[in-house]
């Protein structure tokens, strides 16, 4: 990275403070993806920091999980925001250190949120509006909210591939908040922290829907820890086959749309009734490529489904 005045007006002084300063607020995040690659902990010390200011120290694995790319997206634009701001002649003041960490955070946050969407999840668990604010609300038992929340940022957070939800984090969760001394990993408490989780579960099935609770608690569970493979358009394109006229394409694309509205209005998840529709639509023929290469992908699939339901019933308000 070059030292420049175009890009920091006091390197000397500027960069390795701000870039340990954002080392430390990513913390957590670049640990996340450690753990997701399991690569075990990051121990080195922040790219152009005190500790090595011209970046040279070998760093493979870092590299390779993405915990440096995730550092220097949030430095280098909270460094950017914050020289926009201050432009002092000399040393930056503290003022400006505080800006930058405030800015570090709120990037860092919107990745975070940005993270959550590609893996299926909600984009933020806390809201009090919305679909998540009105379950909340929902569940009498504040500890039943709060086992909600968390379980929506679990399932769409970095991590190790999960087959089932986390018991003995949610143990220890209760206990620190009715002050208990249950026993992680004993039959009794994973019991009881099962039975909270069926509560939450029927509450958030009986305010939203089944097809909220699978697309945004039980999908992203089950890929928890895999990649995200999403078309560089996101959109869905099936190869017609040689031969097919237009009419005939027009038809039959006609017929999914109309089927997976009907779907999606019998209460089906998005994902699942386009799955469907477009199956039964091929019937026996042979699969195109593109179909075949994303049949498998729920996320694509629920995405792209979302996409052409919103369009549609606009388009069937409009008209």
């Amino acid at each position: 990275m070059p030292q420049s005045v175009a890009f920091c007006t006091a390197p000397d002084t500027c960069l390795p403070r701000s870039a340990s300063i954002v080392w430390s607020i990513t913390r957590r995040a670049r640990q996340a993806l450690h753990d997701a690659h399991g690569s075990g902990p990051c121990h080195r010390p922040a790219p152009f920091g005190d500790a090595d200011r011209s970046a040279r120290r070998p760093r493979e694995v870092c590299e390779g999980v993405g915990c440096v790319d995730l550092f220097m997206e949030v430095w280098t634009s909270a460094h950017g925001a914050m020289h926009m701001r201050f432009r002092p002649a000399g040393l930056l003041p503290e003022a400006a250190f505080a800006y930058l960490t405030s800015s570090a955070r709120s990037q860092l946050a919107e990745l975070n949120r940005q993270g959550r969407v590609a893996r299926g999840g909600v984009a933020r668990p806390q809201r009090r509006d919305g679909t998540v604010g009105r379950i909340a609300v929902s569940c009498e038992d504040p500890w039943l909210a709060d086992v909600f929340r968390f379980l929506l940022g679990y399932t769409a957070s970095p991590g190790p591939r999960a087959d089932a939800w986390p018991l003995d984090a949610l143990i220890c969760r209760k206990n620190a908040w009715d002050g208990g001394g249950r026993v992680p990993g004993s039959g009794a408490a994973r019991d009881e922290l099962r039975a909270d989780i069926d509560r939450c579960l029927r509450v958030v099935r009986e305010v939203a829907g089944v097809g909220w609770l699978h697309d945004c608690l039980l999908l992203p569970l089950a890929n928890r820890g895999g990649s995200v493979s999403v078309p560089a358009d996101d959109t869905l394109r099936l190869s017609p086959a040689i031969g097919e006229s237009d009419d005939a394409l027009a038809e039959g694309a006609d017929a999914v749309l109309r089927d997976l509205l009907d779907r999606t209005a019998a209460g089906a998840g998005p994902g699942a009734a386009l799955y469907a529709a477009v199956e039964s639509w091929l019937g026996d023929a042979p699969r195109p490529a593109a179909w075949e290469a994303t049949r498998r992908d729920d996320i694509a699939l629920r995405r792209l489904a979302k996409r052409l339901v919103s369009d549609l019933v606009q388009e069937k308000e409009a008209a």
